[in-house]
C-alpha cells in the first residue's frame, strides 16, 4: 500500500510539473499570438471559428467566434477554402491557398493561408489557419510586372539592348536585344569578358580594353562609340553603363544599355554635309558671278579684236574665245551646284519618260561590254508621278556616267549597271523628313565596280573632288547631282565598299514640283537703223566699258551707269529707250532699281544683265553671262521692238 501511495505521489509531482511549464508555455503564447504578424485561428471541424490571436479593427463589435470561416472571404474564394480545408483533414497535411478576405466595411485585402492539422495523440481534433496579409506584397508584385512589361516595350521600341558584366567571377550577361543587335545567336552571346573582345574589330579592341579599364578604376562609365561590322553593313553602337560597387567602394560589376545609332548618325552627317555643301555653294556662287563678269570682258574683247587683227590674231583668239566659253561651261555647272536647278522654265512630265531618254541615251554613247538594266519602269504607282524633266534627266546621267567610269576597264561580268524605280512610304525611310508626309520615289543606280573607301565616300559630293587622273573629270558632276535632288525637295543616300561597288539611291517626292514663274525670251524681229539710247548699268569697270562698246558699235547711244542709285539719276535727267541691268550690284538692288525705273517710265525695256543665271523679276528679258556681242545686240533690238506699239 506504501509503495502505491509513493507512487501516486510522484504522478501527482510529475503533473504539478507539466502544469507549470503548460501554464508557463501558456503565459509566452499570448505574447507570441499577439506579436506573429499573422491572424492564427483555430478552426473546429465544422469549419466554424474557436479561436483568433486578433481582431483586426474593422472587425470592432462584430462577433466572431463560432462563425464560420466561410463569411470571411467572397464566395467566389469558398471553393478554394473549402478544398484546402477538406484536404488538410483527409490527409492530415498542411494546405495553403490564396484568398480576399472581406471585411464588413467593404474591404478587401488579400491574405496567403495554411491550414494544419491538430491532434490528441492520434485523433485530429481540428485546425489551425495561420493567415498573412499580402496585399502590398501583391500590389508591389503586380507594380513590378507593369514596370517590366513598360520597361521591356520602351527597350524593344528603343532597339535597346541590356548588359550586365561581373568583374569578380568575369561573367558577362546579354539579353535577347543585344544578341540581335551584334548579329549572334542567345546561345552564342559571350559569356566572358575575353569573348566579348573578340567580337570587337582589332582597330576598335585597343580603345575598348581601355574603356573598360578607366571604368574600373574611376567607377564612371561614360558612353562608348562602337562600330559593328556585319555581312550586312555597318552599325554603330552607343555604349552606356554604370559601376555597382561593394562596401570598400571597389567596383565589382559594370552594367548598362546598347542603343542603336546608325540611323542618327547617317541623319547627322548627311546634316553635316548638306551644311557643308550649302556652304561650298554660295562660296560657288559668288566665285562663279566673278568669274562671269571677268569672262564677259574677256569674250566681248577678243569679239572685237577679231575684228581687226590680221589672220594670224584671229585665228589665236578664235582659240581663245573657245577656252572662254569652255569656262563659262565650269562656271555654269559651279552655278547649278551652289542653285540646284538653272533658271530656265520647268517642263513637267512624266517620270518614267525623263528615265527612259537618260537610259536610252547611256546605252547608245556607253561601250558596249557595259550592260546597263532598267527595273520597275511599269510600275503602275510610278505612272502618274510627274517631275522637272530636264533636271532628273540630268542628274541621272551624272550618276550614269559616274557608274560608268566606275567599272571601265573591269573584267565582263563586273560591267553592269543596274538602275531601279520604285515608290516607298515616308514612314519607311528613316531618313526622310521629320514632317514629310508624302510618298517617295527611290531611283537607284547600282555598280559592280572599283567602290570607294569611307574618306572617298565622305568627299563625293564636294565640288571640284575627283579620284580621276587629270583631264578626265571635272568634280562637278556628282556634286551637281547632289544640288539637284536637294532643289527638288529630294535627297541622297550612297554606300559603296572598295573592290564591291556604289549604290546611290535618290528619294524623290511623289508630287510634282511647283511651276516655275521664268518667262521665256519672246521671239521678235530684229529692230533696224534707228539711234536708240541704252543705259548700261555695271558696278564692274570693264564689263561696263565693252558693252557700252559693242552697243555704240551697232549704232546705239550708251550711258553707262556704276550703280543704281546712278542708274536712276541719268534716267530721269536723259530720255533712256533701253536699259541694260547688272543682277548683282552693291547698294540698290537690281530689284529697287527696276522698280524706281519703271516708276520713271512704266514701259521702259530692261534686260536682266546675270552672272548668276538668276531671273529678274519684272525684267522684258534675261541675259546671261557671258554673252556674246550678238547676243547682248539681239537681246536689246528684242527689248526695244517688243516695246513698240
Amino acid at each position: 500500500m506504501s509503495d502505491d501511495l509513493q507512487s501516486l505521489k510522484q504522478r501527482i509531482r510529475v503533473l504539478e510539473a507539466q502544469a507549470e511549464r503548460t501554464g508557463r508555455d501558456q503565459a509566452m503564447m499570448g505574447p507570441l499570438l499577439e506579436a506573429i504578424p499573422a491572424v492564427v485561428m483555430r478552426i473546429g471541424l465544422d469549419a466554424r471559428l474557436e479561436f483568433i490571436n486578433r481582431v483586426l479593427p474593422e472587425y470592432v463589435g462584430v462577433p466572431l467566434i463560432g462563425a464560420s470561416i466561410y463569411e470571411f472571404a467572397p464566395f467566389s474564394y469558398h471553393e478554394v477554402m473549402r478544398a484546402a480545408f477538406e484536404l488538410a483533414i483527409r490527409e492530415r497535411r498542411a494546405t495553403s491557398f490564396e484568398s480576399e478576405a472581406m471585411a464588413p466595411d467593404g474591404t478587401r485585402d488579400w491574405y496567403a493561408s495554411t491550414f494544419a492539422p491538430i491532434l490528441d495523440g492520434e485523433e485530429l481534433v481540428g485546425l489551425v489557419l495561420i493567415a498573412t496579409n499580402v496585399t502590398r506584397t501583391r500590389r508591389n508584385e503586380a507594380d513590378l510586372k507593369d514596370r517590366e512589361a513598360r520597361l521591356t516595350l520602351a527597350l524593344e521600341a528603343g532597339n535597346v539592348g541590356i548588359w550586365r558584366w561581373d568583374a569578380v567571377s568575369d561573367v558577362v550577361q546579354w539579353d535577347e536585344n543585344l544578341c540581335s543587335m551584334f548579329g549572334v545567336l542567345k546561345e552564342a552571346a559571350p559569356r566572358t569578358e575575353a569573348e566579348f573582345m573578340r567580337l570587337i574589330s582589332p582597330d576598335q579592341a585597343g580603345r575598348m580594353a581601355a574603356h573598360i579599364k578607366r571604368a574600373l578604376e574611376s567607377g564612371n562609365y561614360p558612353d562608348f562609340e562602337l562600330r559593328v561590322d556585319s555581312p550586312e553593313g555597318t552599325r554603330w553602337m552607343m555604349i552606356k553603363g554604370g559601376a555597382i560597387t561593394d562596401d570598400n567602394d571597389r567596383v565589382t560589376a559594370l552594367l548598362g544599355g546598347v542603343i542603336d545609332i546608325t540611323e542618327r548618325r547617317r541623319f547627322e552627317r548627311r546634316v553635316t554635309e548638306a551644311q557643308k555643301l550649302e556652304a561650298v555653294g554660295q562660296l560657288a556662287a559668288g566665285v562663279a558671278h566673278n568669274f562671269n563678269n571677268v569672262l564677259t570682258s574677256i569674250v566681248l574683247t577678243l569679239e572685237r579684236g577679231r575684228l581687226h587683227g590680221s589672220q594670224e590674231d584671229r585665228a589665236l583668239m578664235a582659240d581663245a574665245l573657245e577656252s572662254a566659253f569652255h569656262a563659262a561651261g565650269l562656271v555654269r555647272d559651279l552655278l547649278a551646284f551652289s542653285r540646284g536647278r538653272s533658271a530656265a522654265p520647268v517642263r513637267h512630265e512624266p517620270l518614267v519618260a525623263a528615265v527612259r531618254r537618260a537610259i536610252v541615251l547611256g546605252k547608245r554613247t556607253f561601250d558596249r561590254r557595259i550592260t546597263l538594266e532598267l527595273t520597275g519602269l511599269d510600275a503602275p504607282s510610278l505612272t502618274r508621278v510627274a517631275v522637272d524633266g530636264s533636271a532628273v534627266e540630268q542628274l541621272l546621267m551624272n550618276l550614269l556616267l559616274n557608274a560608268r567610269d566606275a567599272v571601265d576597264g573591269l573584267e565582263a561580268e563586273r560591267c553592269h549597271i543596274d538602275v531601279s524605280l520604285r515608290r516607298v512610304a515616308a514612314s519607311e525611310l528613316p531618313q526622310a523628313p521629320p514632317d514629310a508626309t508624302e510618298d517617295f520615289v527611290e531611283l537607284r543606280v547600282e555598280d559592280r565596280g572599283v567602290g570607294m573607301n569611307e574618306a572617298t565616300r565622305l568627299r563625293c559630293f564636294e565640288p571640284f573632288f575627283t579620284t580621276k587622273e587629270v583631264g578626265k573629270g571635272t568634280g562637278l558632276g556628282l556634286s551637281t547631282a547632289w544640288a539637284a535632288v536637294t532643289a527638288l525637295g529630294g535627297f541622297v543616300e550612297c554606300e559603296s565598299r572598295p573592290g564591291v561597288g556604289t549604290t546611290f539611291s535618290v528619294y524623290l517626292p511623289a508630287s510634282a514640283p511647283a511651276e516655275s514663274r521664268a518667262a521665256p525670251l519672246a521671239d521678235a524681229p530684229e529692230a533696224k537703223g534707228s539711234r536708240h539710247t541704252v543705259l548700261v548699268v555695271d558696278d564692274e569697270p570693264a564689263v561696263r566699258r565693252v558693252c557700252i562698246a559693242v552697243l555704240e558699235q551697232h549704232g546705239f547711244v550708251v550711258i553707262g551707269a556704276a550703280s543704281g542709285e546712278e542708274a536712276v539719276q541719268v534716267a530721269a535727267t536723259h530720255a533712256v529707250d533701253a536699259v541694260l541691268l547688272d543682277y548683282s550690284m552693291p547698294g540698290m538692288s537690281a530689284e529697287e532699281t527696276l522698280r524706281r525705273l519703271r516708276q520713271l517710265r512704266p514701259a521702259l525695256p530692261i534686260v536682266s544683265h546675270s552672272g548668276l543665271s538668276v531671273l529678274l523679276e519684272g525684267a522684258s528679258s534675261h541675259l546671261a553671262k557671258p554673252a556674246t556681242a550678238e547676243g547682248i545686240v539681239d537681246a536689246i533690238r528684242r527689248a526695244l521692238d517688243a516695246d513698240r506699239p
